[in-house]
């Protein structure tokens, strides 16, 4: 017999004795999953390559075990144990495990869970409290989390925020934060403080709000003008001279000593500078929006200012 049959004899031998040697332990296996004993069958898909290394059945176990930590992990998020499953990601090493995995992380319940222990774990206290009260407001497993949460951590990062706020370089809406305070935790010891310091920032902007409202009537007093002379110069006879124009000035009650009646720059400069002194976001853009319904459709809106020292 030559060398190379009498090699391919012992190679084949091998490989029928590690057949032998894998089967039990694979068909233990193969029950054990079947019975949905998913740990007892990762643990004898194991043995099958302890026992022969070479084996066939070695890869196709090595399958099941990746198979089988994906339906691990899928319980694990039934169960919300999302740290669990989230660790299990880390043990798979063949694609349509990993496919699996990445699949699960984009699920509801295992993205919120991320969210909720990012915005835990985060530094960033406010950025974190938004976070919470977003996952409070859904439909996910991690909700009745989140308003533990907020209920333990809210009050207090919320009167932080009104402190940062209120103040004439502050950041945030005094005004707003205020009034999320007072409805979030309308009895707790952080909401009097917070009323406190909307008081006292409601009383710094009085002044301001009243002159903001003065150069309101102003853009609103300019408007009228010119919709008032459009309408008279629609409805007037041409004249050469362009005597017509004088003519609605006069009718529509413009002073004659006034330059371009219609211009708005010197006044749009002095409202920019009120808005920054204001500087509070909810009352500037609460003007904004007025500014420019004016300017849009002539409309103004009166509105109702605090009295000094009082919250809106």
């Amino acid at each position: 017999m030559s060398r190379p049959i009498a090699q391919a004899i012992v190679v084949l031998a091998l490989a029928l004795a590690g057949c032998d040697a894998a089967k039990e332990p694979m068909s233990k296996a193969r029950e054990a999953e079947a019975a949905g004993k998913v740990a007892e069958a990762k643990a004898l898909y194991a043995e099958v390559c302890k026992a022969a290394e070479g084996s066939p059945f070695c890869p196709v176990a090595k399958q099941r075990i990746e198979a089988l930590t994906v339906r691990e992990a899928t319980t694990l998020v039934a169960e919300e144990q999302y740290g669990k499953a989230k660790e299990l990601s880390a043990t798979v090493t063949d694609a349509p495990a990993k496919r699996a995995f990445e699949a699960l992380a984009k699920t509801r319940a295992m993205s919120s869970a991320a969210a909720f222990e990012e915005a835990n774990a985060s530094a960033d206290k406010a950025a974190a409290r938004a976070k919470m009260e977003e996952l409070a407001g859904q439909s996910s497993p991690v909700a009745d989390k989140a308003k533990e949460w907020l209920t333990k951590n809210g009050p207090a990062l919320l009167l932080d925020e009104v402190k940062a706020a209120c103040k004439p370089d502050g950041t945030g809406s005094c005004v707003d934060l205020g009034k999320k305070i007072a409805k979030l935790f309308p009895t707790s010891p952080e909401a009097a403080e917070a009323k406190a310091l909307v008081d006292a920032d409601a009383k710094r902007l009085h002044p301001l709000l009243k002159q903001a409202e003065a150069l309101l009537v102003q853009r609103l007093e300019i408007s009228n003008w010119k919709s008032k002379y459009d309408l008279c110069l629609k409805q007037a006879e041409p004249s050469p001279g362009g005597y017509e124009m004088q003519v609605c000035k006069t009718e529509v009650g413009i002073p004659e000593d006034r330059g371009d009646p219609f211009s708005t720059s010197f006044l749009e400069g002095a409202w920019k500078k009120k808005l920054t002194e204001i500087h509070d976001p909810g009352w500037v853009k609460s003007l904004e929006d007025r500014w420019g319904k004016i300017e849009s459709s002539g409309i103004y809106d009166p509105a109702s200012l605090p009295k000094p020292g009082e919250s809106k």
